[in-house]
Formats: structure tokens, sequence, C-alpha cells
């Protein structure tokens, strides 16, 4: 039917109301209508047949040929007209809106675009995947609004449970027509599964928070051409989907941001500083900068107090982005997550607890292996046997931590983000320096790390994990 339609000049579709409820119709007729749309238009030409209730049957060829004149005449136009093209306009259902500042994503859009594309005629999957408050769901959503004259239809389906993504699923197929509103949600979940694998192209699935690849496989399409874009915290996904990594903003993004957000354009110097303290994370700036426009304060004096209080300020719900899951601030949302992570593994939340003491920076994981005695109950238990090797993966499923080889040995490491996101890798960066210099040079090297201790007491303190000093450290 493809190669017909692609080699046709018009099509005439002269149908009926019969024809058009026969489940039949469907394919060819939209196959019709998209190549329309989408290629040539004024392709179609499409002629409804309706019953006439004119008697003219047994009547003489005269008296029939004017009785049929007069009914045409008579005939008045339709006050309403139905719309053949109805069906292939871009059907969607995107939930967010594209924040207006939206940037430094040109090269993820492009991969996606590439991932998408790779497969001529076959489902195409690619999956975005980063750390919590990246951007992952805008970027999808601003692909989405990109490309909206590429799908007929563009569907967002929140992937974060089962229920949620048979129901959206299932309001796909009755916005198509494939399924009546009324049906039963397995029947009609069926239903929309077989017309997504034999009528998909044209159509792009946005699954919005996916939890990790065997959760998402039982509603992705058997076969056709469908294309679906996935957004998840979890990183394996390689076995399924084209993965793209959605990186932390480079200084000169973030503070491009923030003085367009604010409108501070003689405060690019203090933009930077302040970016480079946030540590490139998208949320973390979008709540920075709602803050200095709110209370109408200066960049800078928002880094100080961010410095003296970093939790309290990335708990402030009256700043947090009403797109991000219902105004979920940056505390709360790594807390959640590592509420997550532990019910995956025991070790998981003790695991970044103590490593939030640390510089956010690469954390050899024979730390926790070799002297795994020395960390106390529960940790010490729980590290056991293969507890390590199990604890990790949790926290990397709820992007919690990444994991890298270091290049001149074999050695796995693993870069814990702390637990609400209030450490400066650069800034820790450069304490580790200050302090290597001071202990050569004879002086108390310890003394830069003070930083580091009090935002992590805040953070513990913040999350419910003991008072300040609750956690026992020594320098050695």
């Amino acid at each position: 039917m493809e190669t017909r339609i692609d080699a046709a000049h018009h099509m005439l579709c002269v149908v009926s109301e019969e024809y058009l409820k026969a489940p039949y119709s469907t394919l060819e007729r939209r196959a019709g209508l998209w190549h329309a749309a989408k290629a040539q238009p004024g392709f179609v030409l499409l002629v409804q047949v309706k019953a006439c209730r004119l008697p003219l049957v047994g009547k003489p060829r005269e008296i029939a040929s004017k009785q049929f004149r007069e009914f045409i005449t008579g005939r008045k136009p339709p006050e309403t007209v139905n719309d053949p093209f109805r069906d292939v306009y871009a059907a969607t259902n995107i939930p967010i809106r594209v924040p207006t500042h939206f940037m430094g994503r040109d090269d993820a859009l492009a991969a996606i675009e590439a991932g998408l594309g790779r497969y001529e005629g076959r489902v195409a999957i690619t999956a975005l995947h980063g750390l919590r408050g990246v951007g992952k769901t805008v970027l999808a959503a601003a692909y989405a609004e990109r490309h909206r004259g590429d799908y007929r239809a563009t569907w967002w389906i929140r992937a974060q449970s089962e229920p949620t993504m048979r129901a959206d699923l299932v309001a796909l197929g009755v916005r198509l027509d494939w399924v009546a509103p009324e049906e039963k949600e397995e029947q009609a979940l069926a239903a929309v599964m077989e017309r997504l694998q034999h009528e998909g192209e044209g159509i792009l699935l946005i699954f919005d928070n996916a939890i990790d690849t065997d959760a998402l496989k039982p509603y992705l399409p058997k076969g056709g051409a469908a294309k679906v874009l996935v957004t998840s915290n979890a990183h394996a996904w390689r076995g399924l989907a084209e993965p793209v990594e959605v990186r932390l903003w480079p200084k000169e993004i973030g503070a491009d941001y923030l003085v367009a957000r604010t409108g501070r354009d003689g405060e690019r110097a203090a933009a930077e500083d302040l970016s480079e303290e946030l540590g490139g994370l998208p949320l973390v700036h979008d709540q920075a900068a709602a803050y200095c426009e709110r209370l109408e304060i200066a960049l800078a004096e928002y880094r100080r107090r961010f410095e003296d209080e970093p939790a309290r300020l990335l708990d402030t719900e009256k700043d947090a982005p009403a797109e991000y899951h219902d105004k979920l601030t940056v505390a709360k949302t790594f807390a959640l997550a590592i509420d997550e992570a532990a019910k995956l593994h025991p070790a998981a939340e003790p695991l970044i607890v103590h490593a939030a003491l640390l510089a956010p920076e690469p954390i050899p994981l024979f730390l926790f292996a070799e002297a795994r005695e020395k960390f106390g109950e529960p940790l010490a238990s729980a590290l056991a046997g293969d507890g390590l090797d199990e604890a990790v993966p949790a926290l990397r499923t709820f992007a919690l931590s990444t994991a890298r080889r270091s290049p001149t040995s074999a050695t796995p490491r693993s870069r814990p983000i702390p637990s609400a996101c209030t450490a400066s890798c650069a800034k820790s960066q450069r304490l580790g320096a200050q302090a290597r210099r001071s202990r050569r040079r004879g002086e108390p090297w310890w003394k830069p790390w003070r930083w580091s201790i009090r935002t992590a007491s805040s953070t513990i303190r913040t999350l419910g994990h003991g008072p300040a000093g609750s956690i026992r450290w020594r320098w050695r």
C-alpha cells in the first residue's frame, strides 16, 4: 500500500459512514491523509457518500430527473463541515511548558534526532539519562515542540508506574480513535499496542521518568516504525535504546541562564562565580534565579547566603519551578531518591551519607571495601560480601552517583552526588589543592575543609540522618 501511495499523483477516496467505521479502512485512509499532510498537499480528495431519502425508484425518467434536480437545488450548505484531515493534525498531550530561557542543549537535541532517525521503518528508541534536576524532562519537551510538524501524534506517557503507563497509552488510543472511551482497559491496551505495531509511523512516544528497562519493556511497541524517547535517572539502557547522557551545565551556560532569568546584565562576573558554586545543575540555577528575583538581591549576595546555608536555600518551596514534579525542591528531590535507593539495598543510604562528608570528586571504592569495619553499623554489615558491588548500582539507578575507571589504574571509582547537591566540585578541588600545599609547608592543612564539613552537616540534618556531629569523623 505504501508503494502505491508513493507512486500515485492523487488519491480519490469515495467512502460511506459504514466504511469509515470499518476496522480495515483506517490504515489505508490515514496513510493517504498523512502523505497529504506531510509530503504532498492536495494528494487526497475525500468524498463522503450519505444515504439519500428521495423516492425515485419506479418513477418515469423525466419525473425522477426533475425531482432530483429540485432536491439538489433546494439543499442548504451544512452548518458544520466534518474535517477529513482532523485525525492527521498533530495530536499531543505534552504536560509541561518549555522554559522561556531554555539553552545549552543544542548538542543533546542533535543527538536525540540522530538516535531516533537511525532506523528506517523500524522502532527507534533513545533514552535520556542523567542526574536528577539536570533537565531531562524539559529537554524531551523541547525536542517534541521543535519537531511537532514531523509527527502526527506526540504522546507523553508517565512512566514512573505501571498504572500511569497503561492509562496514558489507552488515552492515546482514544485520541486516535483506535479504541472507544468506554472500552475496558485490558482490551483497549491490547488494541493500542497492536495498532502501534502496524500503524506507528509518524508517532512519537515520550516515556517520562522511566524506572528501568524491565519496567518499560512490556509497554514498548513490538515492531513497526514508531519513535520512542525515554527520560530516566537510570543509566543502563544500551541493551534497549541509544543512550544520551544529559550533562551538567558549564559555568558559562549557567551564567547565561542566571543573567537571562534575572535580567542582571551587569552582573556577568558574579553570575559565573555563582554558577561555578552551584555545580552546573539546572534545577539549582532555576531556584537560585527565582530567589534572587523574588527578594531582589544581587547574585553575589545569593552566593554569600548559599555558602552559609546551602541546605536551607535548596529547600525553599517558594522558588521551586512549577514544572518540576509539582514544585519539588532540590533537597527533597535528592531525599526521595535516597529513600528509593535504600529500598534496593540497605547500604545505599549510609554509603551516600558517608560519601557526602568527602569532597565531591572521585572516591576510590576500595576506601569502603578495605576499611569496611571502620565505618561501624549498619554500613559495615551491609557492605559485607558483594554488598558494595550491589549498593553502588542502587545509587546509580536513581542518579545519585556516577562510576568510572581511573585512566592510570583498573580501580573502579565512584563519584557520589552529595545528598542535597550542596557542595561545589570546583570549590572542593581548589580546597584540595590548597590543603596539599599547606601540608607540604607544615601548616594546618585541615582548615580549608571546614566548608565541606559544615555543608555535609547541614545536609545530614536536612535529610533527617541525625544532628550535626552525629557522624563521627577523624582526619588521617
